[in-house]
């Protein structure tokens, strides 16, 4: 058995008390040999975490060799440069000239693996660059939060006609990074159309009870496609922009004709003259979420665009020519038949749960009202704080 070092100190005190064959029957006939064992290591017990199980392993050789070398580590990587194992046994027979106690210091294979042990180190493949938050985001979401919250006070809006509407990029070809192949293939190819980097845009609005609006496809095109279902642009331009929020706004409004609220990220298109000018004629008013934080206060990026998006790769049917056996690149009729398709079946749910994670369709005065927009099977409430930034000018 291993006991914690909590444990161990408890027995001890209890034993320096009491004694050894005391302490043996107190705590589940504990042998009484681990018992002085723990006596002798007290003081060593006293520095150690107190849920740690035991100290296993012998300690560093070369304690003062080893904390040189960690910051040397330290400062590579603080630089962002790469360090090898190769070049840290390199640099651990130059720093062990300097050090007093190396004599017969090889820096071996073997002595590598346990400095890594020792100071948690491992070999880890390069990564992406996460994306960051911007400076004083703590201030900027609380004041978000307290302008959509004092908009709310204000206008009384009705909690159905609260919507987000956000542009999000699609290829028109998503093939598997990974597939199932035999043991000791040589070559594993997976088959694409060639145009897994040609994209298009479409742009989502979706209201806080569920209700989703008809997306709009965005092509890159100078000419107009035909036997196109729902609506579409050749290119994300303001006009193209502004006639997609008025699309927006006209549905909402024709529900109960009231004011429309609308949350929308910091895209240039958003903020231009013309679309502030026009949504004021439509009375929607427009909060800008600020940059670099669509990821923690837009819906549409919480919880909808990346199930979308698994839902359409899934819905991509493959087809070949009956010549070459080359796959086909899907039509635009084929894209807009999907979308539509993902879209309708995406569960009112999800949409419901991403404006409660973003404070957006929070009781305003604090009480349980925000439970209204959720099915009883839904476990999650919104625990964040009330809901809205700064003027979107």
């Amino acid at each position: 058995r291993s006991y914690t070092t909590a444990k161990k100190l408890k027995v001890v005190s209890y034993a320096e008390a009491h004694g050894n064959r005391a302490a043996s029957h107190e705590f589940d006939n504990k042998a009484e040999s681990n018992i002085r064992l723990w006596r002798r290591q007290k003081e060593r017990l006293q520095v150690l975490p107190m849920m740690k199980m035991a100290e296993r392993g012998k300690s560093a050789a070369y304690p003062e060799l080893e904390a040189k070398l960690v910051e040397w580590i330290g400062e590579c990587r603080q630089q962002g440069g790469g360090v090898s194992i190769v070049e840290v046994r390199m640099k651990a027979l130059t720093i062990a000239k300097t050090c007093a106690n190396t004599a017969g210091f090889k820096a071996s294979y073997g002595w590598g693996d346990r400095f890594m042990n020792h100071h948690g180190l491992l070999v880890r493949r390069r990564t992406t660059i996460a994306q960051k938050l911007p400076m004083y985001s703590d201030t900027k979401l609380l004041q978000f939060q307290k302008f959509i919250k004092n908009l709310r006070k204000q206008h009384c809006y009705n909690l159905s006609l609260i919507g987000n509407a956000d542009q999000t990029p699609l290829n028109f070809d998503n093939p598997y990074d990974r597939t199932l192949e035999l043991k000791g293939a040589k070559t594993v190819s997976i088959a694409t159309t060639g145009h897994e980097k040609s994209r298009f845009t479409v742009m989502l609005a979706c209201m806080v009870d569920g209700t989703k609006l008809p997306p709009h496809i965005v092509f890159k095109r100078k000419t107009m496609p035909r036997n196109i279902i729902f609506p579409f642009m050749c290119r994300l331009t303001e006009r193209s922009c502004l006639l997609i929020l008025c699309s927006s706004a006209r549905q909402c409004q024709r529900m109960l004709y009231s004011r429309t609220p609308f949350t929308m990220d910091a895209f240039w298109c958003h903020c231009m003259p013309s679309i502030k000018k026009r949504r004021q004629q439509d009375k929607t008013d427009l909060a800008i979420i600020p940059g670099g934080m669509t990821k923690m206060l837009q819906p549409l990026d919480v919880t909808v665009n990346k199930p979308m998006k698994d839902a359409l790769r899934r819905k991509c049917e493959r087809t070949f020519t009956a010549a070459g056996g080359r796959m086909r690149i899907p039509t635009l009729q084929d894209v807009t038949l999907w979308i539509a398709d993902v879209w309708l079946e995406l569960y009112p749910a999800m949409i419901r749960k991403g404006f409660l994670k973003c404070s957006i369709s929070n009781a305003v005065d604090g009480s349980e009202d925000d439970a209204l927009w959720m099915d009883p099977s839904d476990d999650e409430s919104a625990d964040c704080e009330l809901p809205v930034c700064e003027d979107d000018n």
